[in-house]
Parts: C-alpha cells; structure tokens; sequence
C-alpha cells in the first residue's frame, strides 16, 4: 500500500497526510494538497508522484528549495524514514513496507514492476512513426490513442499496459494509468518549449484526470484521441 506523511514542525506532530492520490502538490496556496503557511514555502512548492506503492518527490523549481535528508534535490525516489524539510516544517516518509535506509532494494522493487513502455511523439511538423512503437493494435477490447494531425495521422496506439508515457526529444511528459475504473493522465514533466499539457482544451496542471471516450490530449501541437474499441 502506498506511503504517507507525518507532519511537524519544532518536533511538534500536527499530522498525516496519507499518499492515496496519484499527484499531490506542496505548497503555501490553498489549493495545494498539503498546505504550508509559512512565507519561507513558494505557492506551489514541491510535486508527489506516487505510481503502486513507491513515492517521487519533484521540486518545483521553489524559491528555497527541498531538502531530503539534509541534502537539496530536484527528483527524489523516496524510502521509508526519509524527512523531508520545506521552509521550516518537516515531513518524515512513512511505509512500512520499504526497508530503511536500503536505497538497493528500492531500486530493485522500481525494476520489478511492470516497466512503463515510452512513445515518443514528437510536434506535427517532424511527426514520424516509430518502427519499435507497436502503434498497431488488433485487441479490441480496451482502450486506444489515436494520432489525429500530422505525419503520423491515424496510427493507433492500444492501451492494454498498467501504465504508458508519452512524450517528445527524450522527455516523458505525460502518463496515463491504468486503474480498475479507467484510464487517467498526468503530467510528469513540462518542456520550456512546450504548452501545458490538454484535455479537451483544459490544463491538466498537477492533477490526475480521468480519461473519457473520444477525449482529446493536446502536447504542444500534437491532438491524440482517448476513445474506448467496441
């Protein structure tokens, strides 16, 4: 089961956030799902990832950044009894299942899940088919993307893995999961270059959308389409 997070502040316990979202926010703005009022937190500070039962924390490029342990990140696999400091207020990562302190067996439980398979999908205009992409789909009973503008125009791409990321020039921008009540997409990682990320012409942001039929999934310039086989 996933993790969670004990809050503190001065050694002070003030609570637990539990890890059960696939994308949590850190940060002092209200909408965040861990709110920290303090003006040493940027708005939106810090991101959770949390994929099965392993947590990522993403700095987002705050003003004072994270600190994992004593030490700052930008991207942090974390294990359990990790403390995490933002302003002046900790989080220590709690879960039980993880080992303390064994960074070899975190990574070895990463490599054991079912490995995400990556598309790349560039802009229109340098569109072109992936010969290793098995673009290609003859199972007609779930889910497929398809490609609505340039080259690469009409290919298919069936979703019948528990998770998929698509993305352009090495970088994964989004992911789609596959949970038991559908498909739902989040942003990983925002190219300088690019737009946000879009469904049916609406930001993504920090959360995870659920997928419905015929959806469009804008990156950049490119419109794939979320539609479920007969």
């Amino acid at each position: 089961m996933p993790g969670k997070l004990e809050f503190s502040f001065n050694s002070n316990i003030l609570g637990e956030f539990l890890l059960d979202k696939e994308v949590m926010t850190i940060g002092r703005k209200e909408d965040n799902d861990i709110c920290i009022e303090n003006l040493a937190v940027s708005g939106h500070h810090a991101k959770l990832l949390t994929i099965f039962d392993d947590s990522f924390l993403e700095d987002l490029n705050s003003t004072n950044g994270t600190y994992v342990n004593g030490k700052s990140i930008d991207k942090h696999p974390l294990k359990n009894g990790d403390i995490i400091v933002i302003g002046k207020h900790e989080l220590r990562y709690i879960n039980d299942s993880k080992s303390v302190g064994d960074t070899d067996e975190k990574t070895v439980l990463i490599r054991r899940k079912p490995e995400p398979i990556a598309y790349n999908i560039p802009a229109p205009e340098s569109t072109r088919a992936d010969a290793t992409s098995p673009l290609d789909c003859t199972d007609l009973h779930s889910a497929k993307l398809q490609i609505l503008n340039g080259k690469s125009a009409g290919k298919e791409l069936c979703l019948t893995k528990p998770s998929v990321k698509l993305g352009k020039s090495g970088i994964e921008v989004v992911q789609i999961n596959k949970r038991p009540d559908g498909h739902f997409i989040v942003c990983l990682q925002l190219p300088d270059d690019s737009n946000p990320p879009r469904v049916n012409g609406e930001d993504i942001g920090a959360r995870a959308v659920k997928l419905h039929n015929h959806d469009i999934i804008e990156i950049n310039r490119l419109k794939i389409e979320y539609y479920l086989a007969s």
